[in-house]
C-alpha cells in the first residue's frame, strides 16, 4: 500500500515540513487509490515523544474508512521531528515502509499562538518598581506577553542595543533604597509578570556590543578588526534607503577569529549570555527575540539554538530575520525559530499591504509570522500612515487578519505622534486618564484569543473585489461549518468608503445570513451573502456571521 498509489495528508522532505503545537493534537491521514485489504494496519514511526533524540516512538493508524487511515499524536515538546508510515498486509508479521522521503514536523511552545505582545522601552519608563506596576495595565489590554528592550549596561550612546556589560542591568533603572541589586529587582519584575500570566520576552543582541564595552576594553581580540577605523574596531552596519549606514556606537563581535582558542572563548561568553537571559524569559513561559539575525553568524546561531532548545525546553523564540524564502525554509527548522518578525508597517497602501498578506498566508503553514502593527525601529501610526486614527483598521489588519500573532511598541495605545525614542534615559512620562485606543486594543486582543479563526494561516479570504482602499476578508470558523468572521477595515485617512462583499462563496450559503459586529456589539442581518458595508475614514468591522 505505502507506494505510488497513496496520497498523504502531510509533505514530505525536510524543506516541506509540517508545523504544530506543543500539547495540541497534531493528524496526519493516508489515502489509498485502492481498496487496502481488510487486515492492513500502518503505524507511524517518528522520532516524536520518543524518551531520547535517537530513539523511536511508534503511533498506530486507525482505519477510518475503506481507502483512509488516520493517526493522531500530542507532541511532548517542542523541536524538529521526523515521522515515516509503514504498512503491514499480514497483521504485523511483516512491514512494507513508505518509500517517500522522512517526513519533519516543527512543534513550537504553546505560548506562540495566539502571542500578543507589548513592547516596554525601559529608558523611558522610570525604574524597574515602574515597570512592575504597568504590567496589571499592559495585561489588562489583552496582551499576554511582554517584550522589554535590553535592559544591560548602557555604553556611553545610551542605547539599549549599545551594551557595556552584557551581565547586568543599567543602575538607572534601579529602585532607590530597594534591597539587593539589579538581578533581584528584576527577579521582583520576573515574579509580578508570573503572577499576572504575561509572559516576558527579553532581546539577544548577539552581532554586537558597545565601542566602549567591558568586552571591547578587556578583550579587544573578541572585536572584528578594522585597519581603517581609527580604533581598530569594526563598525556595525545596516543597509536603509538602498545602501549602507554606520552604527558608530557598535562594534561586531568576532565569531570568526583565526585562533581556535580566542574563538572559542568568543563562541562560549556569548553562549553563557544567551543562556543567561533566556533563562529569565523562560521562567515566564517566555520568549527571547533574536536582534538582527539576518546579519548574524549562522554556525554561532546554529549552535546557540540548539544549545537554548536543549537547556530551556519550554522557551519560545521570535526573529528578527529579513531574507528570502529559500533561506527562510531551510533556517527556520534548522534554527528552531518559532516566529519571524513581518514587517506590515512597511506597506502603506492597501494593494500592497493586501499582497503581503497573501504572500503571509501562502508560507504559513511553514513559517509563522509575528505581524505587529509598527515596531519599536519604525514610526508611529501617525508618523507612518498619517493620522493617529489609523491605528484602528491597521490593528485590526495585523491581529484577525495575519496568521495569529500579533502586537504594538509602548505609545501606539496613546496615539503618540511619533515614536518613542529609546536611546538616551530620560524622565517617565506617564499621560493621564485611559489611553487612547486601549478599548479598540482589548477588544481585537480578546477576539484573537478566543476564536481560532484567526490564529490559522491559509484561511483568509479576501472579499473586497480589490479595493483601493479597502480590506475585507473572511475568515473561516473551524469549529463551525458555514460560519466565520468578516473583517473590513477602511485605510483612507479622509474619506467614507463603501465596499460590497460577497460571502456565498466563502461561506458556501446562497441564503439570509446574521451575526454580531463584535467591535461595536451590535445585532445585525443581510438577506443574501452579498455584505454591504460603509466605513468612515480609519474605520473597521468585524462582523461574525452565520446562515440565519
Amino acid at each position: 500500500m505505502i507506494g505510488p498509489s497513496i496520497r498523504r495528508s502531510y509533505p514530505v522532505g525536510r524543506q516541506e515540513f509540517s508545523r504544530a503545537f506543543q500539547g495540541c493534537v497534531f493528524e496526519v491521514s493516508v489515502t489509498s487509490d485502492i481498496t487496502p485489504p481488510e487486515g492492513m494496519v500502518l503505524c507511524l514511526d517518528t522520532s516524536l515523544n520518543a524518551p531520547t533524540q535517537s530513539d523511536l516512538a511508534t503511533f498506530p493508524f486507525e482505519r477510518i474508512d475503506d481507502h483512509t487511515f488516520r493517526c493522531w499524536v500530542t507532541p511532548e515538546r517542542q523541536g524538529l521531528y521526523w515521522f515515516r508510515a509503514r504498512a503491514s498486509a499480514d497483521g504485523g508479521a511483516s512491514w512494507i515502509r513508505d518509500a517517500a522521503p522522512d517526513a519533519w514536523l516543527m512543534v513550537d511552545p504553546p505560548q506562540t499562538d495566539g502571542l500578543t505582545l507589548y513592547t516596554l522601552i525601559p529608558t523611558v519608563s522610570g525604574r524597574i518598581g515602574d515597570w512592575t506596576a504597568d504590567l496589571a495595565r499592559i495585561r489588562d489590554m489583552g496582551f499576554n506577553a511582554v517584550h522589554v528592550l535590553p535592559v544591560t549596561r548602557l555604553d556611553d550612546s545610551q542605547s539599549p542595543y549599545a551594551a557595556k556589560d552584557l551581565f547586568d542591568i543599567d543602575h538607572a533603572y534601579l529602585m532607590d533604597g530597594a534591597q539587593g541589586d539589579g538581578l533581584d529587582q528584576l527577579e521582583e519584575f520576573i515574579a509580578r509578570a508570573k503572577k499576572l500570566g504575561l509572559a516576558l520576552c527579553f532581546d539577544l543582541v548577539l552581532n554586537h556590543v558597545g565601542v566602549h564595552s567591558t568586552m571591547a576594553r578587556r578583550a579587544p581580540a573578541w572585536i572584528v578588526p578594522d585597519q581603517n577605523s581609527p580604533d581598530g574596531n569594526r563598525r556595525a552596519r545596516y543597509w536603509a534607503d538602498g545602501g549602507w549606514h554606520t552604527w558608530d556606537d557598535l562594534v561586531l563581535v568576532n565569531y570568526e577569529h583565526p585562533s581556535d582558542v580566542i574563538r572559542a572563548e568568543v563562541w562560549e561568553y556569548m553562549t553563557r549570555y544567551a543562556l543567561f537571559w533566556a533563562r529569565y524569559a523562560e521562567q515566564t513561559g517566555g520568549l527571547v527575540r533574536f536582534d538582527n539575525l539576518h546579519s548574524s553568524h549562522p554556525e554561532f546561531i546554529k549552535c546557540i539554538a540548539h544549545r537554548l532548545l536543549l537547556e530551556c525546553p519550554s522557551l519560545g523564540t521570535l526573529a528578527e530575520y529579513f531574507t528570502d524564502d529559500v533561506t527562510l525554509l531551510n533556517n527556520v527548522p534548522e534554527w528552531a525559530l518559532n516566529l519571524v518578525l513581518a514587517t506590515p508597517w512597511s506597506y502603506r497602501f492597501v494593494p500592497d499591504l493586501r499582497r503581503y498578506l497573501r504572500y503571509v498566508h501562502r508560507l504559513s503553514d511553514r513559517i509563522r509570522y509575528f505581524t505587529p502593527i509598527t515596531s519599536h525601529d519604525s514610526g508611529s501610526p501617525a508618523q507612518e500612515f498619517g493620522v493617529a486614527e489609523s491605528t484602528v483598521p491597521r490593528y485590526v489588519a495585523c491581529a484577525l487578519l495575519g496568521t495569529g500573532s500579533t502586537g504594538m511598541p509602548q505609545g501606539v495605545e496613546w496615539g503618540a505622534p511619533e515614536k518613542t525614542n529609546f536611546i538616551g534615559i530620560r524622565p517617565r512620562v506617564t499621560p493621564s486618564g485611559e489611553p487612547r485606543f486601549a478599548q479598540l486594543i482589548r477588544s481585537v486582543n480578546q477576539l484573537l484569543a478566543a476564536h481560532a479563526a484567526f490564529r490559522h494561516g491559509g484561511n483568509c479570504e479576501f472579499v473586497d473585489n480589490e479595493h483601493e482602499a479597502v480590506m475585507a476578508a473572511f475568515r473561516r470558523d473551524p469549529d463551525g461549518p458555514g460560519s466565520g468572521f468578516l473583517v473590513a477595515c477602511n485605510f483612507d485617512i479622509h474619506r467614507w468608503q463603501h465596499v460590497t462583499c460577497d460571502l456565498a462563496g466563502v461561506m458556501d450559503h446562497a441564503g439570509r445570513i446574521a451575526g454580531r459586529e463584535r467591535l461595536g456589539d451590535r445585532e445585525g442581518s443581510f438577506d443574501t451573502p452579498v455584505v454591504p458595508l460603509d466605513l468612515p475614514p480609519c474605520g473597521a468591522v468585524v462582523w461574525e456571521l452565520r446562515p440565519a
